[in-house]
């Protein structure tokens, strides 16, 4: 496993201000949160994969801002909407591509507006647009969203097979009231990718070690399910004082993470 942080938790402060921010403050491993269609475009691609280069950082996923549109696009009873958004979609795949990163981030449908085997058909044709470009595609659980219930996440990975990919949310989870013990056991041999976040009686997106969350013992249970990916820190603004914090809660999760592989291996 490997401990990572969003871009996201700087915004509204511009994707590659934000990206400079985490690099100069030694983190190592980022999630690049994508704000808009033009931060896809080959030049602004080239320089975030020569800031990377620079720092010597690594980014595993891309988190597209399309987040609004993706119900009205990919899911659309209206076929030229979808084609359209699988085209579009290629600018990013090509700008995860160039910088390295392998992990697509999905919203999805709003709850209650498209049936599980349509919504698994346009996910599985996403997934295929982004095969070529080295990139797969992963359905985070959010709030809201078809993916917010623990029984449509089970359907999606029965349809989908192997190509059934999640990025797991804590705080989407809670704010869902879904059990993320039980999510893990249920799904969790598809889980690639993690957004992590502390919660409890102060809310539900704290920094880490300001809440009640077990997290070792959560990543424990992933590990026993195989998973080895990224864990993302991903807080909102109003959770933190300053990019210091994001550094020293990355080093949390760093070991937080060699707590939970030594408990592991100890099994």
């Amino acid at each position: 496993m490997i401990p990572a942080v969003s871009t996201a938790c700087l915004y509204p402060k511009p994707t590659e201000d934000a990206l400079y921010d985490l690099c100069l403050h030694g983190i190592q491993t980022v999630e690049l949160f994508l704000n808009s269609p033009s931060e896809c475009k080959p030049v602004f691609a080239g320089d975030l994969h020569a800031m990377l280069k620079r720092f010597g950082v690594s980014c595993f996923s891309v988190h597209p801002w399309t987040a609004t549109s993706e119900g009205f696009m990919l899911f659309s009873n209206y076929p030229r909407r979808c084609a359209d958004f699988l085209e579009e979609t290629k600018h990013v795949f090509a700008l995860m591509e160039r910088i390295g990163a392998k992990y697509y981030i999905l919203h999805g449908a709003p709850a209650g507006r498209v049936p599980a085997e349509i919504y698994c058909e346009r996910f599985h044709l996403l997934a295929e647009t982004a095969k070529p470009f080295g990139v797969t595609v992963t359905q985070e659980n959010v709030n809201k969203f078809e993916s917010q219930s623990l029984r449509f996440l089970k359907e999606f990975c029965r349809q989908l097979g192997d190509d059934a990919k999640i990025t797991f949310d804590t705080k989407q989870a809670v704010r869902a009231g879904m059990d993320i013990s039980e999510a893990v056991r249920a799904v969790g041999d598809k889980i690639v990718h993690v957004h992590l976040s502390d919660h409890g009686s102060l809310g539900d997106c704290l920094r880490i070690g300001k809440g009640r969350f077990q997290i070792a013992p959560f990543l424990s249970a992933l590990a026993a399910q195989g998973f080895d990916g990224t864990v993302t820190l991903e807080l909102y603004r109003e959770a933190f004082g300053s990019t210091a914090e994001l550094a020293e809660d990355w080093q949390r999760i760093a070991r937080l993470i060699r707590a939970a592989e030594k408990a592991s291996s100890a099994d």
